[in-house]
């Protein structure tokens, strides 16, 4: 993956994290490997995909843009979740730029010591990033136009 991944958290008693916005496309099995670990016994995944149609209308394509500060954002987002219990790793990336439909568009995934606290956590850190990260979507539709969500 050609984004760079901020360095780990060395405090054992927290998770580690690893967040990223970039504009080349996600390599989610990477990303999904990179959070396993050996003290876990649960890895949940949420994997944002580009879908062909939204609110009644056919799609073509996405493209994705953010403000400079989303990386930070992102991480602190994450941040939040870093000391729940039982969570070892937590990995959020998203794509900005142009998606055609099919592709990966957020991955998060979280891996813990029991699959209730992976679901929760994935839930929690997917809600968020949805509600707080300033990630604006242009949605290409099939009639030539266009519209915006998230502004």
């Amino acid at each position: 993956m050609k984004g760079k991944t901020p360095p780990s958290l060395e405090d054992p008693m927290s998770a580690e994290i690893a967040t990223g916005i970039t504009d080349e496309p996600l390599d989610t099995g990477a990303l999904i490997d990179s959070a396993r670990r050996d003290t876990c016994g649960a890895v949940a995944s949420f994997i944002g995909v580009v879908r062909n149609h939204d609110g009644g209308e056919s799609v073509d394509a996405i493209e994705y843009s953010s403000h400079p500060s989303s990386q930070q954002i992102l991480r602190d987002i994450v941040m939040e979740f870093k000391d729940r219990p039982g969570v070892h790793r937590i990995v959020a990336w998203h794509r900005v730029g142009y998606l055609e439909i099919g592709e990966d568009a957020m991955v998060v995934v979280v891996a813990a010591e029991h699959r209730a606290q992976a679901f929760r956590a994935v839930e929690a850190i997917v809600e968020d990033v949805k509600a707080k990260l300033p990630i604006w979507k242009k949605q290409e539709l099939t009639d030539g136009s266009h519209n915006w969500s998230g502004l």
